[in-house]
């Protein structure tokens, strides 16, 4: 597995941010490095394996990877990707420790992956441009005010992705429609029926969970279906069967079509390594 190194990102020893830009993303092994980052989903869709757990990105998604987190990016689709790139929470030069603004060690899933709507990922590209033309400065004045401003964007992150939902706008429920899917995609689903747990018309629930994930709902569905059904026959020892039924297919048969379109491998396949 190969290892990324600081050295070959920061303008310096001395700088502590930087920003990395994938425009787009291209599919990626997996990898680990000795920084800090923050990816910010700009547009379009992919899979991100943070630690052997899959999850689905669209336009909005932020996930924190800690040093020596080991992730790969598969499956993508016009990925557009702004990295935010740091040291260790305790070793910038002017701010005492940034751990209190990022996800705890022991986060459970939705607290290490984040999302804002569309109005705060504008706020977060203002913050991030301004950071971009500061990282250039390697003087103290230059790092201090870099780090100011990545704390900044921390505290806007935070803001925007821990807003009360439910009861807000329209984003905000399909945000609650999105974590709901997330939690329950093996149970079946009635998108009429969520539409009006969540307040959203269908037709405005289809067209908004495209233009989040790049997906129409039910493929957005079958993918982390798919996903976990993955992840089932690479670590338990459940037939392929068993696993298709476990994971919201009836049909065992047209579980392995969509598997081997969605990977470009069979079920089988998986199961025995040969990947």
């Amino acid at each position: 597995m190969t290892r990324l190194y600081a050295e070959n990102f920061f303008s310096s020893d001395d700088a502590t941010v930087t920003i990395e830009p994938r425009l787009p993303q291209m599919a990626f092994p997996e990898h680990y490095h000795d920084f800090w980052e923050i990816l910010l989903v700009e547009k379009g869709s992919g899979i991100h394996v943070l630690n052997d757990q899959p999850y689905v990105l669209g336009s909005g998604s932020v996930c924190f990877i800690r040093a020596d987190d080991h992730h790969l990016f598969e499956n993508v689709d016009d990925l557009n990707l702004i990295n935010i790139l740091y040291r260790a929470p305790g070793k910038f030069h002017y701010l005492a420790d940034i751990s209190r603004f990022l996800p705890s060690q022991d986060a459970v899933d939705s607290q290490v992956n984040w999302q804002i709507n569309h109005a705060g990922m504008q706020q977060a590209k203002r913050f991030i441009q301004t950071l971009t033309e500061l990282t250039t400065d390697n003087s103290p004045e230059g790092i201090a005010a870099s780090e100011g401003q990545f704390l900044q964007l921390l505290i806007m992150l935070r803001h925007s992705c821990f807003q009360t939902q439910g009861e807000g706008s329209g984003e905000e429920r399909l945000q609650g429609l999105l974590n709901w899917l997330q939690h329950n995609f093996c149970n079946d689903v009635d998108w009429l029926v969520l539409a009006e747990q969540f307040s959203l018309p269908l037709r405005t629930l289809h067209r908004q969970l495209k233009q989040r994930t790049g997906m129409t709902p039910q493929r957005y569905l079958n993918r982390l279906r798919l996903l976990e059904a993955r992840k089932r026959l690479q670590q338990s020892d459940k037939t392929i069967t068993e696993i298709a039924h476990a994971c919201g297919f009836s049909d065992s048969n047209h579980f392995s079509t969509q598997f081997r379109r969605e990977f470009s491998h069979s079920p089988k396949t998986i199961r025995k390594g040969e990947r």
